[in-house]
């Protein structure tokens, strides 16, 4: 995808209920040939990917819509984009010092505790994406009971900082060694973890092992056995001794 021309354009609210749910009601708002960021200070319903919900501190948190301009990307490289911004991101709050982890196939984590999550959305044509929609929420100066913020981060100007790294890092090729880097800074990588199943409730252990293109997650059985899942397939019981909430 080529960059996007002329600058991003921002539309601030106070308070919404979904940045996410705003973008799609919204498209006459969309900058038309370049990138969409569209903030609140807090949502009354904010989402989560499925079902789930995302709570904030009004105020305290970075809440997030990118919408991308035109797009034509091939079906099977959606997740590895959605990978490459869930690195950049983590890339860009380690460079202000926090050692921030991911957790497949949408979460982000530090010291052991939620951060942060992704959501990604598209419209397709065809085969092809033709929209593209990357929702971010991140505690900075404040976060709920029994999750983790960015101690000493300052909230104002976050949202214009990270969008244009965001848009900079992927208004360009893939990087080939995309997949292998969201991988090697995973929660669990290479570590003999404890699932249960979803569907059965079978607890069982398995060590991350490969990520597919399309996100599902290869878990190598103690037999050896190469078992491949999707998101909400299994739940993470433990990270191989690494502490923290699921």
């Amino acid at each position: 995808m080529p960059p996007a021309s002329g600058p991003i354009k921002y539309i601030k609210f106070s308070e919404l209920d979904s940045t996410q749910s705003w973008a799609h009601a919204n498209p006459d708002s969309w900058n038309p040939q370049g990138w969409t960021a569209i903030t609140a200070g807090t949502q009354r319903q904010g989402r989560g990917s499925g079902s789930t919900t995302w709570h904030d501190v009004a105020g305290a948190s970075l809440l997030l819509t990118l919408v991308s301009p035109p797009l034509s990307w091939s079906a099977s490289w959606v997740f590895v984009r959605h990978a490459q911004a869930s690195l950049a991101t983590a890339e860009w709050l380690e460079s202000r010092g926090f050692s921030v982890q991911l957790k497949w196939p949408n979460d982000l984590y530090l010291n052991g505790l939620k951060l942060g999550g992704f959501l990604t959305e598209a419209y397709w044509h065809g085969g092809t994406c033709a929209r593209w929609f990357l929702g971010i929420g991140i505690n900075v100066t404040q976060a709920p009971e029994g999750c983790a913020h960015l101690e000493g981060m300052p909230l104002e100007g976050m949202a214009e900082a990270v969008s244009a790294h965001l848009v900079d890092a992927l208004g360009g090729p893939i990087p080939e060694a995309t997949l292998n880097r969201y991988a090697q800074q995973l929660l669990g990588w290479q570590r003999e973890c404890g699932f249960t199943d979803a569907a059965t409730g079978e607890a069982f252990r398995a060590t991350p092992r490969f990520v597919s293109p399309d996100g599902r997650l290869g878990i190598q059985l103690p037999s050896g056995a190469l078992r491949w899942v999707g998101h909400k397939e299994v739940i993470w019981t433990d990270w191989g001794g690494l502490e923290g909430r699921r």
